[in-house]
């Protein structure tokens, strides 16, 4: 029986050094990506079209009114005049987009809980081996 038991301790010490250690880290690392990457703000704009160019316009309260022009070809799936959803960089207002911004870091998130809950579980079970 204690050749069992310092078996299940082995393991579990080598289970909880090679998951719990780098599911830290990788929580950090997703904290980080989240930390350091694009300010998504969202606004309601107007889409305009003046014939010449189309586009749609807000208002920010740290840069006043903004204004993105579309490309040539380009077109917002917007009547002028309605009122569109628009997503933009809070540090650089000029990049843009109407679709929702994906979340950034959920992937490093995802692996980070899941080695992290692994390695928990893990040194959970080197405690009770140890009591027992």
């Amino acid at each position: 029986m204690s050749d069992a038991l310092e078996t299940v301790g082995l393991i579990s010490e080598l289970m909880t050094w090679a998951t719990l250690v780098p599911g830290l880290l990788l929580l950090l690392a997703a904290w980080l990506v989240k930390a350091a990457g694009v300010r998504w703000r969202s606004a309601e704009a107007v889409a305009f079209d003046d014939g010449v160019r189309s586009g749609v316009r807000w208002f920010d309260r740290d840069h006043g009114f903004l204004e993105a022009v579309l490309a040539p070809g380009e077109t917002i799936p917007a009547v002028p005049g309605s009122d569109v959803l628009v997503y933009y960089d809070a540090h650089n207002p000029t990049r843009w987009r109407t679709a929702e911004p994906p979340e950034r870091g959920t992937t490093l998130l995802l692996l980070g809980k899941i080695l992290t809950g692994v390695g928990v579980a893990a040194l959970l079970a080197g405690f009770l081996v140890m009591i027992f």
